[in-house]
């Protein structure tokens, strides 16, 4: 009888030591699954990392791209800024006789063209002189001053305008009232103020010829047109200057 339990207590530590084997294996698979776990997440966790840092770093290395040619562009405007000032003295230098010379041009240029609001365009040319001996004014106001003068100038070539004026047309009566009509710079008229007398101012001799009764009708209309006060029509005038002068001239 004894040798039965003995038996039986021998056969049952296979089984519980397999079972022990189970258990200790089912653990330690357990162990291992949580342990690969744990390193699959670190592994997502520094690749993670990574990708955030490989996009700062190519943000960064944009950024310096971006300020190293900002700096390159800066240098270059920099140096070409030098290279201005240094040639500032010079360009000065050479600006000042240019602009009396433009406008000594532009004096003798009203006092040879059709003498019409002379005194007052001459008097902008002393203006102008007066502004080109000034320190306080720029450079650059008085290229602009100047240049302005020479469109105004231009521009009366394109006009038809008219004016008051006193002349002198008969040296025994004095100075008498007249309008004057301007067209372009082709031809100057006047008319009396009684609208009896008419004349063209002759370039070639710089004196104011009396025109015909058809003529003086025609000023009176080259008035008329100019102070808008009729329709546009065709005009046939004797002309200031010859027409050789005004090919030379244009």
């Amino acid at each position: 009888m004894a040798a039965f339990f003995i038996s039986t207590a021998l056969q049952a530590n296979p089984v519980e030591q397999t079972r022990s084997v189970e258990q200790q294996s089912q653990r330690l698979a357990v162990d291992v699954q949580q342990r690969v776990e744990q390193l699959d997440a670190q592994r997502q966790q520094d690749f993670q990392q990574w990708r955030q840092l490989r996009r700062e770093n190519l943000i960064l290395q944009a950024h310096n791209q971006r300020t190293a040619d900002w700096n390159q562009g800066l240098r270059e405007e920099l140096d070409s800024l030098q290279r201005q000032l240094d040639s500032l003295d010079e360009t000065r230098e050479r600006l000042d006789p240019l602009l009396s010379a433009m406008l000594e041009r532009l004096e003798a240029f009203i006092q040879h063209d059709l003498p019409f609001r002379q005194e007052a365009r001459l008097h902008r040319v002393r203006e102008l002189r007066h502004t080109l001996r000034r320190a306080d004014v720029s450079h650059a106001e008085k290229l602009r001053q100047l240049l302005a003068t020479y469109r105004a100038e231009v521009e009366q070539g394109r006009q038809l305008s008219t004016a008051q004026a006193f002349l002198t047309l008969d040296p025994n009566k004095g100075e008498e009232r007249v309008r004057l009509l301007r067209v372009g710079r082709i031809g100057l008229y006047y008319l009396s103020e009684d609208q009896r007398h008419a004349g063209v101012w002759r370039a070639q001799t710089q004196t104011w010829e009396t025109l015909s009764a058809r003529e003086r009708a025609q000023v009176e209309l080259g008035l008329q047109l100019a102070d808008e006060r009729g329709l546009p029509q065709m005009l046939t005038l004797p002309l200031s200057l010859p027409l050789r002068q005004q090919e030379v001239e244009g």
